[in-house]
């Protein structure tokens, strides 16, 4: 991994979606490009773990903490 990003959002008030909208912006302004995926836990509420959201593929795994978000570019 080249460029990544480890974003931590616990509000319970903010939809998991939204949260990961907020995480690419952020990667944005940082790297200045758009990241390829999401790696989300797998006891995260997500409507759209199957699809794409944002642009981003979505996946699910146990090695990622709950309220974390890791984004990164494929190579």
């Amino acid at each position: 991994m080249e460029n990544g990003l480890l974003w931590f959002d616990d509000r319970k008030d903010v939809s998991t979606e939204q949260k990961i909208q907020n995480a690419v912006l952020f990667y944005q302004q940082k790297y200045g490009t758009k990241p390829d995926r999401c790696t989300i836990n797998s006891d995260t509420p997500c409507s759209k773990t199957d699809s794409a959201l944002a642009g981003l593929r979505i996946e699910v795994r146990r090695y990622i903490l709950p309220n974390h978000f890791l984004l990164e570019k494929d190579h």
